[in-house]
């Protein structure tokens, strides 16, 4: 996934470690909670934990839950001309989870985000059809995300 912003690379990494604006996202997004908190130290660690509702299929439904909590974990690193994150989201008490390769580069002023997501499942016999259920929710969500992301920075100027 891939897209350009009309904003800083400063600007929006600076959005994207920001636990307020962070939480606030999730909610509007419709997630039912979410906490996060971010952590300085050679980089930034961003660590969220939200209570998410997906609709599913019989099939999936019998390894998930339409309502989940997942902890998703980024470390960025990098500069202020490009900065990268690894990204790890696991769902609590279930053998899935999504790992993903993030980047953040200037453009002057603007910038560009690119993520490509992989799942990892832990399920004998159906687990490539949840893997790809989980990646197509994650980068759902995420395309949802970025979506927002563009709106704020549009009536945030």
């Amino acid at each position: 996934m891939e897209v350009k912003l009309n904003a800083t690379a400063d600007h929006v990494f600076g959005l994207l470690t920001d636990p307020k604006w962070l939480e606030a996202r999730s909610l509007a997004l419709g997630e039912l909670s979410a906490k996060c908190s971010a952590r300085k130290s050679g980089g930034v660690q961003v660590t969220m934990k939200r209570r998410v509702h997906r609709d599913m299929n019989a099939i999936i439904a019998k390894v998930l839950n339409p309502d989940s909590d997942i902890e998703i974990v980024e470390k960025w690193s990098g500069d202020a001309d490009r900065r990268q994150a690894a990204y790890a989201l696991t769902i609590v008490g279930k053998p899935v989870t999504v790992s993903a390769d993030i980047e953040l580069e200037a453009t002057g002023k603007t910038c560009v985000y690119r993520i490509t997501h992989r799942g990892h499942v832990k399920v004998p016999l159906i687990g490539g059809v949840i893997e790809k259920f989980v990646v197509g929710e994650t980068e759902k969500g995420c395309t949802d995300e970025l979506n927002y992301l563009a709106d704020y920075l549009k009536k945030n100027k």
